[in-house]
């Protein structure tokens, strides 16, 4: 059995690398329950009826086990290294795993872990000892991997820009192309875009050293053998004549006065340092040996928006989503070049429904899993 697995297996890779731009894709709800179910109810019918049958002892066995694991892991090890966000290299695609979970060979490892595990339980409730501990652990682990395999097919994502002021609306365009509707209607009120305290930045040519202080009043840093002293610092300004002065604007920059002196503490320079931004051009700093102090624009700490869901008032923030009626709105991102500006926001809306059946097999998998800690038995059925 090990041997026709890993020939299936290589023959799918194969495939995938004569098409590399080949994806399987699973049928919209309920179909994708259909094709998820269909291997795991054939693999608990054959080894609840026929659990001696030579197919059985080998499709439920540990060798078949350890095969089709170690093929998921050849497989998906790029969802792993290059997260969701992050770009893959095109060498991925050259491979065959451009897109892991959608590609044939991890879908034949998969097959191939559904089947063993469905006959092994099935084989163990009939024939084998200790069958409740062992039959929590292994149905949650199937039930918690067909769930997600369904929602891999019935899986629905749309990304939406909303703008403050704008009207109302439930329609986004998802993924796939279709339109389709949210179960409420949105509107931003508010996008808030909270920042750390800027910092120094020196430049020496093409090289830039960053320093190691939040800037605020009567703050210090050091670079080397020059010292810098804030001697007056607005946390929100713009910049008029060549000169800050306050400002409270969503799109102001702090500004810091500064003075710069040298190891032997001889003044080398002063005066006004502010990044560039949407109310002010960047002011900065010249220094003897070619250098320029500047003030990094302010790096953003937290961001968040102010919806109404059909009236109701909401935050949703990066790792808090909106819920409803099995949608989760997801905050993304935000127009940059504005920053705290900013009177856009971008946000991903995801429907999984098979998401429940997840979590139900993830939680039978740790009662299992305790179960085993609790009373643990050794090799041979001693406890």
């Amino acid at each position: 059995m090990i041997r026709i697995f890993l020939a299936i297996f290589v023959g799918a890779w194969g495939a995938q690398l004569a098409h590399p731009d080949a994806a399987l894709h699973l049928p919209g709800p309920p179909w994708n329950w259909l094709v998820a179910l269909a291997p795991m109810l054939s693999g608990l019918l054959l080894g609840a009826l026929r659990p001696d049958a030579p197919i059985a002892k080998a499709l439920g066995s540990g060798a078949l086990a350890i095969a089709a694991l170690l093929a998921v892991a050849a497989t998906c090890w790029p969802i792993a290294v290059f997260p969701v966000g992050m770009t893959a290299p095109s060498w991925l695609r050259g491979i065959g795993l451009s897109d892991p979970l959608s590609s044939l060979p991890f879908a034949t490892a998969l097959l191939a872990v559904i089947v063993n595990l469905a006959v092994s339980l099935a084989r163990r409730l009939r024939l084998g000892p200790d069958r409740l501990r062992f039959a929590v652990l292994h149905a949650g682990l199937l039930i918690a991997i067909v769930g997600g395999a369904a929602g891999h097919g019935g899986l629905v994502k749309a990304r939406f820009i909303l703008t403050e002021g704008a009207a109302p609306g439930d329609a986004v365009q998802a993924e796939d192309g279709r339109r389709v509707r949210l179960p409420m209607a949105l509107v931003l009120d508010d996008f808030v875009l909270e920042r750390f305290a800027p910092m120094l930045v020196l430049a020496e040519g093409e090289r830039l050293t960053r320093g190691e202080t939040l800037l605020g009043p009567q703050a210090t840093d050091r670079f080397g053998d020059l010292s810098i002293s804030v001697r007056t610092y607005l946390p929100s300004a713009a910049v008029v004549g060549g000169r800050p002065v306050p400002f409270r604007d969503p799109g102001a920059n702090p500004a810091a006065e500064v003075t710069v002196r040298d190891g032997t503490g001889r003044e080398v320079g002063s005066g006004w340092l502010h990044p560039p931004g949407p109310v002010g051009a960047a002011l900065f700093l010249a220094l003897p040996g070619e250098r320029t102090l500047h003030l990094e624009a302010p790096r953003p700490k937290r961001f968040l928006a102010k919806v109404r869901a059909d009236g109701v008032a909401h935050e949703i923030t990066v790792n808090r989503p909106l819920r409803a009626d099995g949608w989760a709105i997801y905050l993304l991102s935000y127009d940059e070049a504005l920053g705290p500006a900013s009177r856009t926001a971008v946000f991903e809306a995801v429907e999984d429904r098979a998401l429940p059946a997840v979590y139900v097999g993830i939680v039978l998998l740790l009662l299992g899993v305790l179960g085993h800690l609790w009373k643990p038995v050794m090799a041979g059925g001693k406890p």
